[in-house]
């Protein structure tokens, strides 16, 4: 037994070891999102990472097969990681690796801070000693220790773990190259800090091994980094492809819905020269006819700009609004925003109201206004959209964190609106103050055909 599991640095080590690589992936992890029972899982699941860490043999200071060890441990915590996350399985292991990659270089930074600032003339192994308990030279020495992993990992969050978005996923086809370059990273990290601490141990040289583990943490850094790069390049090109199917799917409602308004329209207006020449034939009541014509005046599109893709939208959001009792206030120059395509102008403005009737509906009847004004001055063209809300709205990256549950599937509205905006080299602004939500879009037009107008001024009607 003793020479399975001798009393010596490395036994102490393979617990300490553990403890940081569990630490390096709950930062990586924490915003995945949890199954039930979290917290008796984890609790489980550290037991019984440590107990697997404590009964591992080492029966040799062989590289090899302390490279296999930590292999192992880390094997073991994605696993554990498995019962504890409802994630999907690449997602896991993308945070895994980058959890074992800052820890590898804390100790990287720490045995260059150690052989140039520590060394000593001979040196057992240090961490990976087996022949005696040593960990540590000297106080300085662990001090140096401390002081490398506190600050990378809390360097390393910062640049990285907090990037990560709750609900992000792989699922393209590029998410496989990405799990391939972190496997084979991984094993390299390994690998080579134990070939350099096996040497260490029989012929220690501060410089050689300093400038070793110097180059080795840049290559993690750099590796880090560079999985990070396609791990975002991969959620772009998701995002992208889920743009463009809605914006598919936006222009062809666009026209059904254009359709749908113009029938609807000429149906209301023959309704209506209909009833009043049937009330003078049968002597119906004044009073009664005003009341149907009512009826009929909220299927019928009151929204009249110089714009007919505009008003499609507008009426149509008109009737939601009138279904939802939410006062909706337009003020639109439709010669303005003449220069965009229709199916733009449909799914710009289309978004714009259509996350500002969600805002509003459930709010008290006194609070469901929304704003909208479309003017220009000059070549300038201005879009401003107002309405309450309630709760806290905290902006990330100029955009709103949403109150969905599922986060991964939405938002792709106001990034819609923010992608119109920029395919016209405009500027989208948002703005969140006294319960107010404002979203501001800015264009410039070079056409001289641009007019200065007030526009039309519509309202919805009031139920």
């Amino acid at each position: 037994m003793e020479k399975l599991y001798p009393i010596n640095g490395l036994f102490c080590y393979r617990l300490i070891f553990m403890l940081l690589l569990i630490l390096g992936e709950a930062l990586f992890c924490y915003k995945l999102e949890k199954k039930e029972k979290f917290t008796l899982k984890l609790i489980l699941g550290v037991l019984a990472c440590f107990v697997f860490a404590l009964i591992f043999p080492i029966p040799t200071s062989n590289a090899f097969y302390s490279m296999m060890m930590f292999f192992l441990f880390f094997i073991f915590t994605f696993f554990i990681s498995l019962t504890l996350f409802k994630a999907d399985t690449k997602m896991i292991f993308f945070c895994l690796v980058c959890g074992y990659t800052i820890e590898h270089t804390a100790y990287e930074l720490y045995s260059t801070l150690n052989c140039f600032l520590v060394a000593t003339e001979v040196r057992s192994g240090g961490l990976y000693n087996y022949d005696e308990l040593s960990l540590f030279a000297n106080p300085i020495d662990f001090v140096l220790w401390i002081v490398s992993y506190i600050n990378v990992y809390w360097i390393m969050f910062l640049l990285f773990a907090r990037r990560i978005k709750k609900g992000q996923i792989f699922e393209n086809l590029g998410s496989g190259k990405i799990l391939i370059i972190g496997a084979v990273f991984i094993v390299l990290d390994i690998i080579f800090n134990s070939l350099i601490s096996y040497y260490s141990s029989i012929h220690y040289e501060p410089t050689y091994i300093g400038l070793a583990s110097l180059v080795n943490m840049i290559a993690c850094v750099i590796g880090i980094s560079f999985l990070f790069e396609m791990y975002y390049s991969s959620n772009l090109k998701r995002e992208y492809l889920i743009l463009s199917e809605i914006r598919n799917e936006e222009k062809n409602q666009y026209h059904l819905s254009k359709e749908t308004i113009d029938m609807i329209n000429i149906k209301c207006h023959d309704f209506r020269h209909q009833i009043r020449r049937f009330g003078k034939e049968q002597n119906v009541n004044e009073e009664a006819i005003n009341n149907i014509n009512k009826l009929i005046n909220i299927y019928d599109s009151t929204v009249k700009t110089s714009n007919a893709a505009l008003n499609v939208i507008l009426s149509e959001k008109t009737l939601l609004c009138n279904k939802y009792n939410i006062i909706f206030s337009c003020i639109a120059d439709g010669d303005a925003i003449s220069f965009m395509l229709e199916e733009d102008i449909y799914s710009l403005f289309g978004n714009i109201l259509d996350n500002a009737i969600e805002a509003v509906k459930k709010l008290p009847i006194e609070k469901r206004n929304i704003r909208l004004k479309i003017k220009s001055i000059g070549n300038i063209i201005s879009v401003s959209a107002k309405n309450f809300y309630s709760g806290e709205l905290k902006l990330v990256n100029g955009f709103p964190l949403t109150s969905k549950a599922d986060n991964r599937n939405h938002g792709f509205g106001l990034k819609s609106i923010k992608l119109i905006t920029e395919k016209y080299n405009g500027e989208m602004k948002i703005s969140c103050q006294d319960q107010m939500f404002e979203i501001d879009l800015m264009f410039i037009h070079d056409s001289k055909d641009v007019k200065q107008s007030d526009g039309i001024d519509t309202k919805s009607p009031k139920k």
